[in-house]
């Protein structure tokens, strides 16, 4: 019979005991210090104070999985997820002191000092602890012998794996291989047991508890060996993948009561998809209440050149297909949409996918003076300082983007997309993304585009759309803080 792992955080108690005894020790010896140093709590905030952390704490590894494989961590992937850990922790006390309105009365010397100690501690804690359990004995004896039944080419990664990741729960106790005879060879130090055809008499009489089929050709191949292991009623294991996805890529999921495997070019976690939101959701209210300003400034100053309304309205294709209406400042003339087709030959994208002109008589205020002179106008102004992207912050609230993303292209646009430019539809479009912080973004052709967009999705990470917001903001104030010269340069003749 087989036994069901105990999944999520239970399954970590060990750590969530000894990091909750680190965090009370280190509480209760910042307190002590803090009284020989002439900074004591009250001792009726004493008891509060401790409940209060010792509940965050307790929240935060269990809601942010923060001891996920905590196990295969080394020393400085240990480091780092203690200092997140810390954060959040630090973060949701500080959050419940400002609620309760008491944050002030609590010495600041005193919580300093706890948190450096508690970092200390369950840092160094971790890492004994992991290492007593890789060494000690008395994980052996809940063992399971596996058998692995494989290919050559996959054996010796596979028993790696498996020494990495599952040490404290299977003992490899051999393999078979299904594409040659190979009795007695070692494979990262595990001997191959027996071949294909006699396997299912060497496990009949062999101490096996569990069985893991790892092989493309299971029903051709190992089809009588998986009929047997049912026979002697055994755990049997099957290895199923998606070709050409990387196995971290893909998970277990359910739909309509089947149990499926899934696949696409990046996963996001529960715990990254709130975060991610949530930053969306506070940047679109303060960028929404910031452009209020800007729309009241700019709005004479474009009617003046250019009367017709303020908000430029269009259809756009957001994650996976669908539409949505997507707001701007309008920085074109009108009928800019209806001069298109004419403009058409002076598109720097040839393949029709994206288009962009050097200079685009479309835009409010530019025009070609009687000399050839290309003059620029305030159209192109809010443009290059992306002011007319602002109120997009309305989308980002709606959902229909990301504070982050790719572009959402038009739907003529996309239209014209070849299988390969879809990727980049994977995921919600964004205000901003890798493409636009390049250097050589206007001198790209869509293709390197895709291929940007692509590499983001495929790596994308909350810490790289920090770097690439921060990177935004200096990109933007950078735009307003260079001189605007009206005078550009002559027409080509």
């Amino acid at each position: 019979m087989n036994k069901r792992l105990i999944r999520g955080w239970s399954k970590h108690l060990d750590f969530i005991l000894l990091d909750l005894a680190c965090l009370l020790l280190s509480l209760l010896g910042a307190f002590r210090i803090g009284r020989q140093v002439g900074q004591p709590f009250l001792d009726s905030d004493l008891v509060g104070v401790v409940l209060l952390i010792l509940a965050a704490d307790t929240l935060v590894l269990i809601g942010t999985d923060s001891l996920d494989h905590v196990l295969q961590r080394g020393y400085l992937v240990e480091f780092r997820a203690t200092i997140r850990h810390l954060f959040y922790t630090l973060a949701l006390c500080v959050l419940a002191m400002l609620i309760r309105n008491v944050h002030g009365i609590y010495p600041r010397f005193t919580f300093a000092l706890a948190l450096f100690l508690y970092f200390g501690s369950s840092y160094l804690t971790r890492v004994l602890w992991k290492k007593l359990l890789r060494k000690g004995n008395f994980h052996r004896e809940k063992q399971k012998a596996i058998l692995i039944v494989t290919e050559e080419r996959s054996a010796a990664r596979i028993v790696r794996r498996m020494q990495q990741y599952s040490f404290d729960r299977y003992k490899v106790a051999g393999l078979v291989l299904v594409d040659r005879n190979a009795s007695g060879e070692l494979f990262e130090g595990v001997p191959v047991v027996s071949d294909l055809e006699h396997a299912a008499d060497y496990i009949c009489r062999a101490w096996i508890d569990e069985v893991l089929f790892f092989c493309a050709s299971q029903d051709e191949q190992t089809g009588p060996l998986l009929a047997r292991c049912r026979e002697m009623a055994l755990t049997v294991h099957l290895y199923v993948a998606i070709q050409g996805v990387e196995e971290s890529k893909q998970t277990i999921d359910q739909i309509g009561g089947y149990e499926v495997l899934t696949a696409n070019i990046n996963q996001m976690s529960a715990q990254d998809a709130l975060i991610k939101r949530t930053m969306d959701l506070v940047a679109g209210i303060v960028g929404c209440v910031l452009t209020i300003p800007v729309l009241l400034i700019l709005w004479p100053m474009l009617y003046h050149a250019s009367p017709g309304p303020l908000f430029f309205k269009q259809q756009r294709i957001g994650e996976n297909g669908r539409k949505f209406t997507m707001y701007k400042i309008r920085s074109m003339y009108p009928d800019a949409d209806r001069r298109k087709a004419e403009y058409a030959a002076q598109n720097t994208h040839a393949d029709g996918v994206m288009f962009k002109m050097d200079f685009d008589p479309r835009i409010i205020g530019n025009r070609i003076l009687p000399d050839g002179t290309l003059k620029r106008g305030i159209g192109d102004f809010i443009r290059r300082t992306n002011l007319d992207e602002m109120p997009q912050f309305l989308n980002v609230l709606k959902g229909d983007m990301s504070l982050v993303g790719t572009r959402p292209p038009t739907v003529d646009e996309w239209e014209k997309y070849q299988y390969n430019h879809r990727a980049r539809m994977s995921m919600r479009p964004g205000l901003t993304g890798l493409w636009q912080i390049s250097q050589r973004k206007d001198n790209m052709d869509f293709s390197e585009v895709v291929g940007l967009d692509t590499e983001y999705i495929a790596n994308w990470s909350l810490g790289r759309d920090a770097r690439i917001i921060l990177r935004t903001i200096a990109l933007t104030v950078r735009a307003f803080a260079e001189r605007t010269e009206p005078i550009q340069k002559k027409a080509h003749s």
